[in-house]
Protein backbone atom coordinates (compact mmCIF):
# COMPACT_ATOMS: atom_id res chain seq x y z
CA UNK A 1 0.00 0.00 0.00
CA UNK A 2 1.37 3.14 -0.61
CA UNK A 3 2.09 6.13 1.52
CA UNK A 4 -0.78 8.20 0.01
CA UNK A 5 -3.33 5.85 0.12
CA UNK A 6 -2.31 4.99 3.93
CA UNK A 7 -4.78 6.66 6.49
CA UNK A 8 -3.93 10.36 7.62
CA UNK A 9 -5.35 11.73 10.73
CA UNK A 10 -5.22 15.40 11.54
CA UNK A 11 -5.29 16.28 15.20
CA UNK A 12 -5.32 19.87 16.93
CA UNK A 13 -3.85 20.12 20.45
CA UNK A 14 -4.95 22.27 22.76
CA UNK A 15 -1.64 23.74 24.32
CA UNK A 16 -1.91 25.18 28.08
CA UNK A 17 1.33 27.03 28.75
CA UNK A 18 1.18 28.89 31.44
CA UNK A 19 -1.50 31.28 31.44
CA UNK A 20 -1.28 31.48 27.19
CA UNK A 21 -3.83 28.79 25.36
CA UNK A 22 -2.98 28.30 21.74
CA UNK A 23 -3.96 25.27 19.33
CA UNK A 24 -1.34 23.58 17.44
CA UNK A 25 -1.44 20.64 14.81
CA UNK A 26 0.03 17.82 13.53
CA UNK A 27 -0.54 14.87 11.05
CA UNK A 28 -0.18 11.25 12.62
CA UNK A 29 -0.51 8.19 10.37
CA UNK A 30 -2.19 5.93 12.59
CA UNK A 31 -4.94 6.00 14.93
CA UNK A 32 -4.22 6.06 18.55
CA UNK A 33 -5.28 7.29 21.96
CA UNK A 34 -5.42 10.51 23.02
CA UNK A 35 -2.85 10.14 25.16
CA UNK A 36 -0.92 8.30 22.76
CA UNK A 37 -1.16 11.37 20.09
CA UNK A 38 -0.17 13.79 23.36
CA UNK A 39 2.69 12.16 23.55
CA UNK A 40 4.24 11.25 20.74
CA UNK A 41 3.59 14.94 19.59
CA UNK A 42 4.86 16.42 23.02
CA UNK A 43 7.29 13.66 23.71
CA UNK A 44 5.87 13.37 26.98
CA UNK A 45 7.79 10.30 29.47
CA UNK A 46 4.89 9.90 31.80
CA UNK A 47 1.04 9.68 31.61
CA UNK A 48 0.41 12.31 34.41
CA UNK A 49 -3.48 13.46 34.01
CA UNK A 50 -3.91 16.92 35.34
CA UNK A 51 -8.20 15.92 34.67
CA UNK A 52 -9.30 13.73 32.05
CA UNK A 53 -7.54 13.76 29.19
CA UNK A 54 -5.64 16.73 29.97
CA UNK A 55 -2.18 15.77 30.12
CA UNK A 56 0.71 17.91 32.65
CA UNK A 57 4.04 17.88 30.43
CA UNK A 58 7.36 16.56 32.61
CA UNK A 59 7.78 18.83 34.64
CA UNK A 60 3.92 19.41 35.83
CA UNK A 61 4.02 23.36 34.37
CA UNK A 62 2.38 23.16 31.11
CA UNK A 63 -0.58 21.15 29.56
CA UNK A 64 -1.64 19.46 26.16
CA UNK A 65 -5.15 18.01 25.59
CA UNK A 66 -6.74 16.88 21.87
CA UNK A 67 -9.16 19.49 20.87
CA UNK A 68 -10.32 17.18 17.85
CA UNK A 69 -9.16 14.23 15.34
CA UNK A 70 -10.28 14.01 12.01
CA UNK A 71 -9.88 11.24 9.24
CA UNK A 72 -8.42 12.80 5.66
CA UNK A 73 -9.13 10.99 2.93
CA UNK A 74 -5.99 10.47 0.74
CA UNK A 75 -7.44 13.71 -1.48
CA UNK A 76 -7.23 15.88 1.21
CA UNK A 77 -4.38 15.11 2.25
CA UNK A 78 -2.56 15.87 -1.14
CA UNK A 79 -4.44 18.75 -1.46
CA UNK A 80 -2.72 20.09 2.17
CA UNK A 81 0.40 18.82 0.69
CA UNK A 82 -0.24 20.93 -2.91
CA UNK A 83 -0.80 24.03 -0.71
CA UNK A 84 2.09 23.27 1.56
CA UNK A 85 -0.23 23.11 4.64
CA UNK A 86 2.43 19.79 5.39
Amino acid sequence: MSSEKQKKYLVKFNCIIGDYEHLDSYIFDKQMTEYQYCKKFWGLSKKNELKTNVFWDDYEMNAIEVYSETELTPNQYKTMQKLGVI
